[in-house]
């Protein structure tokens, strides 16, 4: 079974543990994140004078080293591993969360850090999310051409990570798909969101501002990445702060 955390931004009630982490990096430094960007603007770009990625996990895991020890260890439950095998600890920690919330609650965000490593990975998750229809998942992915199991399901609202270097690319699977599947978004990191009129961002009010992780996590209190929408979900913008 995964450690799931508290995160204080998607908890949907006090002490929820409801998201989990994988080692964040490209996979050849031990990361499962295939489609992390190096170039400009990127989730791996390097700006400050500590020569650290944009990666808001590099930061954390430099301050913090047990929340490292916790995602390689997440980590290496699930690689190397059969679609079987990774579908016997995604469904355990599903249950484990559901146990926890009291069966109440029920949102799940995969991966605050970390990625769909590999095809096999997805399918696993696609199984196990089938499997539980009273919880609604949310997902924010690099991995763009490894998605298809998802967008099929109706309790998981999947997005495709971009930033100006990898924006083209995300922008083509977007419209390639979106007609077909509601559930699909774009997230751009970036203080400049490409084409507004045509996208119609919209930034996260958790970073803006205007929407505060005091009672309970912004994500609870906002849901544009999770459920609240209607004809389809809405681009969300990630400004750089």
């Amino acid at each position: 079974m995964l450690k799931l955390t508290d995160n204080r931004k998607t908890s949907f009630k006090k002490n929820q543990f409801n998201t989990f982490g994988l080692m964040y990096g490209l996979p050849e430094n031990g990361g499962t994140c295939p489609g992390a960007t190096t170039g400009d603007g990127g989730c791996l770009d390097v700006r400050d004078g500590l020569k650290r990625q944009t990666c808001y996990m590099a930061k954390i895991v430099a301050i913090y080293k047990s929340v490292g020890n916790v995602l390689a260890a997440n980590t290496a439950l699930l690689t190397g591993k059969t679609v079987d095998e990774m579908e016997v600890v995604c469904k355990e920690t599903v249950e484990a969360f559901i146990k926890k919330s009291k069966g109440t609650d029920l949102f799940f965000r995969l991966h605050y850090s970390g990625d769909f490593f590999s095809k096999e990975y997805t399918e696993a998750w696609a199984r196990v999310i089938a499997q539980f229809p009273q919880v609604r998942f949310w997902v924010y992915t690099r991995s763009h051409d490894m998605i298809d199991p998802l967008l099929g399901l109706d309790n998981i609202t999947v997005f495709l990570s971009c930033d100006p270097s990898n924006f083209d690319k995300a922008k083509k699977v977007f419209e390639d798909k979106k007609e077909k599947h509601k559930n699909l978004g774009m997230a751009f990191m970036g203080n400049d969101a490409p084409e507004a009129e045509k996208h119609r961002w919209v930034k996260c009010p958790e970073i803006t501002g205007k929407v505060n992780n005091e009672t309970a996590g912004a994500c609870s209190k906002c849901r544009l990445c999770v459920d609240n929408y209607k004809v389809r979900v809405k681009n969300i913008q990630f400004p750089i702060h």
